[in-house]
């Protein structure tokens, strides 16, 4: 790789500093004049009908200002068709969680107090919770209406879902969408395979556990504008919905997005609307801040999915065919990453048959969301583990049989198009290497297991400003959300452009109303696509600085050269500095307008990410628990724009998609209320179930991404629960197929296995 002054050197992020020392604004932070306080009465049912609704003592409390009902709010659609547009519920809830009320109150405390005295009655009726049977043909209905769903929000996060979808159902049902990938003669190809292996694969819906509960204050001025403060991954994305919502222009909707305590792809605009139809109702700025219990009860978590997998295989270790049948739990509106997980498992790997069909539905359980290169994780684990016991069974060793499969640059997807390039068989060859793997089965009970994971990422139009200071320094400005530290690697870039140092180099993330246009802070796409708008913004803003030095200093552009603090012509001592062509734009009756660099990008090619987990184990077979002994994280990410925040998204990755295999789950009962909604007893895993986790970057330069990057936030999360899910089959020998695998599903499989060796 060429080297560079800023780009590919570890940098701290910008907003260090302001994060550890507790400076930084974050959306609960805001106080305004006035403000007072909303908190939302839940229904505590999977599926109920509402019978009534008594408001009057809790209006009565002291400091409250209104309790509101949906009733009114006729500003809702009669059936949402989306979940921020289900404001408060009107004659059914159909998921645990879903408001039924709103109090405003001038005290957080008052509005707690409040709310306890609203009463609601409730008629309990039959909720369908697991995603097998509400995808039955007599299966209850969830929903009552089949209105066209909108999908923008999965659209932003993953490119392959355009054009994917397959037919609708004729009649009514709970199965709200379809997709279907087929490829060859799936039944030529089981018969030309000498072995057939089937597997179903199950996972649970798991929580993104971000730090921060979404949050958003909304406050009008005199004159009807709306300004909202959000914990938001995406701005724009919460303008539009909110000026539909209240049928204003986009105009008079501010969006400034705070600080992010984390997202993971769960936040966006699930609560701003309803925020800003509550500050409209009052009259006065409102904030409404969720609850941990509320996010894990009531939030977007990460869909449960279901493979049934059947794969054929040659004698030598020559794939012939793949069929699966899956499904995913979008809970109660439609929104799951269908496409993405069934194309993306379909995908890895050089099938000449495939026949791939999968179906969303729609259960009593709150709606899901996107989580780190949403349907990925739940694919990979499905076919990862497929892909590990025909090798295992055949005698061959698991990465050897990888990479004689793999799918190469030009190869087809399961969706027709060709992959582009890409360094998947780069991170093979890694891990292959890697003295983990080389030295595997030395250590008695204990299991290595491998697997690999892609993400094709989203693409969305971006634009971006850079600005010439009067001091000389520059300033970029940008409307994404730094989810991950993205303003950092921004800041990187347009610093080797102008050759400045980073101290020199101020990022802005500008409220919607100012902003250059960027698309929602998913689909691994920030760099990729702003960073590549900044490139531009940057290298226009260098062309204005060396056009105003040529004419000051009488010589072509092309005989000067940018220095950190002047311009100079090239073997002479004649310069001016960056300082001097700054100060032109301010001093009155200058020649030069100011220096303002702008960089726009529309939809650029893909630039795939694949990533690759060795996970070590051991396993106590008595009481089941599964310490992880070893992780090296292995991932092209082209070029790293700033390696320090890359191994860091890599580290956080491969950490959510083991503690997903291991751990998390949101588990329900049959009528579709939450069993753990705290953190008390939603597992995590902590830094004490971790070893030291060793990253491997595979630079493999992307043809399109600024200095060759590549989408590198989301592909470390794929991998990890199929690791781990392997590597546990190496300890013991036994194949877990549902995810997460806890000490009981552990203990259960090895009684299975010890009582089939006794018959």
């Amino acid at each position: 790789m060429p080297e560079y002054a800023v780009v590919g050197k570890p940098v701290p992020r910008v907003e260090a500093a302001e994060k550890v020392t507790g400076r930084a604004v974050f959306a609960a932070d805001v106080k305004l004049p006035g403000m007072v306080y909303a908190k939302l009465v839940r229904s505590p049912y999977g599926h109920a009908r509402i019978r009534r609704i008594d408001v009057s003592r809790a209006k009565q409390w002291p400091g409250v200002i209104a309790v509101l009902t949906g009733e009114d709010l006729p500003e809702q659609e009669e059936e949402p068709t989306t979940r921020s547009r289900a404001l408060l519920a009107r004659g059914r809830v159909i998921f645990q969680g879903q408001p039924v009320a709103a109090v405003i109150a001038t005290t957080p405390q008052a509005c707690d107090d409040a709310r306890a005295l609203v009463e609601v009655e409730y008629e309990p009726l039959p909720a369908v919770v697991d995603p097998e049977a509400a995808a039955r043909p007599d299966a209850p209905l969830v929903r009552r209406v089949r209105a066209e769903e909108d999908r923008a929000e999965a659209a932003a996060h993953d490119a392959t879902v355009v054009g994917s979808d397959g037919e609708r159902a004729e009649r009514p049902s709970n199965i709200t969408n379809r997709v279907s990938f087929k490829r060859g003669d799936i039944e030529q190809g089981f018969r030309e395979a000498d072995r057939i292996f089937e597997q179903t694969y199950r996972i649970g819906r798991a929580h993104q556990a971000y730090i921060e509960p979404h949050a958003a204050t909304a406050a009008f001025d005199a004159a009807g504008n709306l300004t909202i403060w959000t914990s938001t991954q995406g701005q724009f994305s919460v303008r539009e919905e909110v000026a539909r919502l209240l049928g204003l222009p986009e105009t008079r909707v501010k969006v400034i997005p705070t600080e992010i305590g984390g997202g993971f792809g769960g936040k966006n605009r699930l609560i701003a609307p309803l925020t800003a139809l509550l500050a409209r109702k009052v009259g006065r700025p409102v904030q409404l801040v969720m609850s941990r219990s509320e996010e894990l009860t009531a939030a977007n978590p990460a869909a449960a999915a279901v493979f049934y997998v059947k794969t054929g295989v040659k004698n030598d270790g020559t794939l012939t065919a793949l069929q699966v049948r899956a499904i995913f739990d979008a809970g109660s509106f439609p929104g799951s990453p269908l496409s993405s997980g069934c194309m993306l498992m379909a995908s890895y790997y050089r099938f000449p048959h495939l026949d791939v069909e999968g179906i969303e539905v729609v259960t009593h359980k709150a709606s899901v969301a996107a989580y780190r290169a949403p349907g990925a994780p739940q694919g990979a684990f499905a076919i990862e583990q497929q892909m590990d016991l025909m090798a295992r069974e055949l005698g061959i060793d698991p990465i050897e049989f990888r990479l004689k499969n793999a799918s190469r640059p030009g190869d087809l997807m399961a969706n027709g198009q060709r992959w582009p390039n890409h360094g998947l068989i780069q991170v093979l060859e890694r891990l292959r290497a890697h003295p983990l793997w080389q030295e595997r089965g030395k250590r008695p009970g204990r299991g290595v297991g491998v697997a690999i994971g892609g993400w094709f990422g989203g693409m969305q139009p971006a634009a971006a400003n850079v600005r010439l200071n009067a001091d000389g320094t520059c300033t970029v400005v940008v409307g994404a959300v730094d989810l991950t530290g993205t303003n950092t690697a921004l800041a990187q870039i347009a610093a080797e452009v102008l050759n400045l140092p980073m101290d020199q180099v101020s990022i802005v993330t500008a409220p919607s109303d100012v902003a250059p246009q960027a698309g929602v802070s998913a689909g691994s796409k920030i760099i990729y696509t702003v960073g590549n708008a900044v490139l531009k913004a940057a290298e226009d803003a260098k062309r204005q600085m060396l056009e105003i030095a040529a004419n000051e200093l009488e010589c072509d552009v092309d005989d000067l050269e940018l220095l950190p603090d002047r311009i100079q012509v090239r073997g002479t001592d004649r310069s001016i500095s960056r300082r001097q062509i700054g100060r032109m734009a301010y001093t009155p009756n200058t020649k030069y307008p100011p220096v303002i660099g702008h960089g726009r990008v529309g939809l650029l090619g893909p630039s795939p990410g694949f990533a690759g987990a060795l996970v070590g184990v051991e396993v106590d077979e008595e009481t089941g628990r599964v310490r992880v002994t070893d992780v090296v994280i292995a991932q092209d990410v082209g070029f790293a724009i700033n390696p320090m925040a890359v191994e860091g998204q890599m580290q956080g990755g491969v950490v959510q998609s083991i503690s997903w295999g291991l751990f998390e789950e949101l588990i329900y009962d049959e009528q579709g209320r939450l069993l753990n909604p705290s953190f008390l007893d939603y597992r995590l895993m902590t830094a004490l179930d971790l070893p030291k986790i060793e990253t491997i970057l595979v630079e493999v330069p992307s043809e399109e991404g600024p200095f060759g990057a590549r989408k590198v936030g989301e592909p470390s999360i794929v991998p990890g629960m199929a690791a781990v899910a392997n590597a546990l089959a190496d300890a013991t020998g036994v194949r877990f197929t549902h995810a997460p695998i806890t000490p009981e599903r552990v203990v259960q499989g090895l009684r299975a296995r010890l009582q089939g060796a006794r018959t």
